[in-house]
This record gives structure tokens, C-alpha cells and sequence, in this order.
């Protein structure tokens, strides 16, 4: 049994969603109501967030990537060589 509630909007608003769900019936071919429309608008923000987090960490995964190639003065092959823990009692 679905549960419905009501909404106060301003006219202004329900005009944007009237607006709104013509726009999605066009590209549906069919009515669609205003909780679909609703639902619609929604999704539509979810995916973009969720793009925007995926840029974001493609952003981060380049910049990491700058960071280790950079080459830093005073690094030389033998400090990159392992530590032998022998003299300090672990190994």
C-alpha cells in the first residue's frame, strides 16, 4: 500500500516542475507525474555527484602520480637500498 503525502510549493516552484516533467514526457514519449519527475531530478543529481567523485580522484591519482616522479635533491641509490635491522636486535 503506498503512502502518500502532501507538499506545499510556491507557484513559482510547482511552475519550474510542471515545466520539468513536459520536458521529460517529450523525451519518454508518454505523461509522466510529478514524482517522476521529481525522481528524475534525483538521479540526475546523485549522478552527478557521483561523477564529480570520480573526477576528483582522477584528479588526486594524477597529482600522486606528478609527486612520484618528481626527483628530490640529495637522494642517491644507496639510500634507497633496504635497512638491515641487525644492529639494533629485530631480524
Amino acid at each position: 500500500m503506498s503512502k502518500n503525502t502532501t507538499m506545499k510549493l510556491s507557484k513559482k516552484t510547482l511552475n519550474k516542475l510542471h515545466k520539468l516533467a513536459g520536458e521529460i514526457a517529450a523525451e519518454k514519449g508518454r505523461r509522466v507525474t510529478l514524482e517522476e519527475a521529481l525522481l528524475e531530478l534525483l538521479e540526475e543529481k546523485e549522478k552527478m555527484e557521483n561523477n564529480l567523485k570520480a573526477a576528483t580522484i582522477k584528479n588526486d591519482r594524477e597529482a600522486f602520480k606528478t609527486l612520484l616522479k618528481q626527483k628530490f635533491s640529495g637522494g642517491r641509490p644507496e639510500d634507497y637500498k633496504e635497512y638491515n635491522y641487525e644492529d639494533v636486535g629485530i631480524g
